[in-house]
């Protein structure tokens, strides 16, 4: 009879234990209810698109799969692309991201992204964003990196190249991170490419005659926060110097980059990127430039092109200018400069607020400094007829270039490429226009209003996303903009230079014109 009541009495337990757990909320069943994200993955198929695979199960079926994606850089907004399933409770699919063509993105861009689950009856599931760096598939990459800039490089053989640019960008931060008034804090990406040939498959599309033409040896993307270059050509040092300085720029100012005239942050990237000796505010090209009577007032600066030679002054003297500001005014108030033009998207009333001058109080000054007559009183209509010869433009402002705009690199004509095995050397750097790569993994910039995702327009609507910056040896009569690309861009890419850039000589820039070749 004991026996028999003990059993009966675990039984009783037993029965009440079973409807506890049956009823206790948030149990088996409550976790069964919630929609599940079962696997996913991404898959890098370069150059060409990234693809994200999903497979997502809940309760009732699913209505619509989303992937929200982004570029880290200097911008918030992201886009959508929507997974493609048969209906079910439980299904699977992917989305696909152009990276090529019109919808262009750099090898080195941290892209992250995230998943957006919706079913039938209005419950929502948002995962957490996940980064992951988008590199060229087509070879295994090496890194070296010190605070927030990583190099990537692709051939083991060369990792002392490597470690070269990576110093070369840490001067080039150390010395002009003061003077912009910035201390970055997120990741600056350089993926360098010893072969040019391997490059060429990574570049921006352009057209047969362009890449007959010139040969890339450095595009900086600022909104992606990635510079690329061919660290086996002779000017490595100049164009890694040179267009680091831009990515920063492009950090101090962002959405106000395309408001820098070319004076300004062209004379930055020429300052940072002089890594020894003392600073003078005259050089050798701008004295040579008065001398000619050939100088102009930084007004008609605003974009960079003409003849090589006009080019390559206005860079000396964007150099000087900048060089004066921080002489005389230190580098506090030069900082203080970028975030006015960041508020205010004028030059004139950022140095106004700043300097309590626009462009020509600042253009006086500077040429007061040089021994120069300061320029005349623009409110008095006409020219002063005796200011001195030089003080005065004697040639036609320089104008906006007028050829399709490049991407922006640093390129040679392609008959004039040095060998990959040449000693380095000073390099020529010509500077070309460019559009900037449009906001946000290929979409524009959101008007206002506008919500922050937009669902993936197709290919012919979308904007070309062309590189605004970059170092290139190129021909006679090309532009180099205000950014080594233009003050017109709209973000992405900076600087292109049409010109050559003899970065070892402290006091000036040489271009010599031989036999249709330039040389330095």
């Amino acid at each position: 009879m004991r026996k028999f009541l003990a059993v009966a009495f675990l039984g009783i337990l037993l029965a009440a234990s079973t409807v506890l757990i049956m009823g206790r909320p948030g149990g088996v069943e409550a976790q069964e209810a919630d929609i599940q994200i079962v696997d996913y993955s991404v898959e890098t198929h370069f150059p060409r698109d990234v693809k994200f695979y999903v497979e997502v199960a809940g309760p009732d079926e699913i209505e619509e799969v989303r992937v929200y994606m982004k570029t880290i850089g200097q911008t918030s907004r992201s886009a959508y692309r929507q997974v493609e399933f048969e209906p079910g409770n439980r299904v699977s699919g992917e989305a696909e991201l152009l990276t090529s063509g019109n919808n262009y993105v750099p090898p080195g861009t941290r892209l992250a992204y995230s998943f957006e689950v919706t079913d039938k009856t209005g419950r929502t599931l948002r995962t957490e964003d996940e980064v992951f760096v988008y590199l060229d598939d087509r070879f295994e990459w090496f890194t070296v990196s010190e605070g927030l800039i990583t190099v990537y490089y692709n051939n083991p053989l060369v990792q002392n190249r490597a470690e070269h640019v990576l110093e070369t960008a840490l001067k080039s931060m150390a010395i002009t991170g003061p003077v912009l008034g910035i201390n970055p804090e997120l990741p600056l990406h350089i993926v360098t490419y010893h072969s040019y040939q391997d490059m060429i498959g990574a570049l921006p599309f352009r057209s047969q005659a362009t890449s007959e033409r010139l040969i890339t040896q450095g595009l900086a993307f600022d909104k992606e926060r990635v510079l690329m270059v061919h660290s086996g050509d002779g000017s490595v040092t100049a164009t890694t110097a040179h267009e680091f300085v831009h990515l920063l720029v492009g950090d101090a100012l962002g959405r106000a980059y395309p408001q820098a005239p070319a004076w300004l942050n062209e004379g930055l990237a020429e300052y940072g990127s002089r890594h020894e000796g003392e600073r003078h505010i005259l050089n050798r090209r701008v004295q040579n430039a008065i001398d000619a009577g050939t100088l102009r007032p930084i007004t008609h600066l605003a974009s960079y092109s003409g003849t090589p030679q006009e080019i390559l002054d206005a860079y000396a003297h964007g150099e000087s200018v900048v060089t004066f500001m921080v002489l005389e005014y230190g580098e506090e108030k030069l900082g203080e400069l970028m975030k006015a033009l960041a508020r205010t998207f004028d030059i004139d009333a950022a140095l106004e607020q700043v300097y309590g001058f626009d462009q020509h109080g600042l253009d006086s000054a500077w040429r007061e400094a040089v021994g120069l007559e300061p320029l005349p009183d623009p409110s008095a209509g006409k020219e002063d007829e005796s200011v001195p010869l030089e003080a005065q433009p004697t040639i036609s402002p320089i104008l906006s270039p007028t050829f399709p705009p490049l991407e922006s690199a640093t390129s040679v004509p392609a008959e004039a490429a040095p060998a990959e095995s040449d000693p380095v050397e000073p390099q020529e750097r010509a500077a070309e226009s460019s559009q900037a790569a449009p906001d946000g993994v290929g979409n524009p910039e959101p008007a206002a209003g506008e919500p922050e995702a937009q669902a993936a327009q197709p290919a012919e609507e979308q904007t070309a996303a062309q590189p605004a910056g970059s170092t290139t040896r190129g021909e006679e009569n090309q532009a180099a903009p205000g950014d080594c690309s233009g003050p017109g861009m709209q973000s992405g890419v900076v600087g292109e230079l049409s010109l050559i850039l003899l970065m070892a000589l402290p006091v000036g820039l040489v271009l010599v014109r031989r036999g249709g070749r330039f040389t330095g």
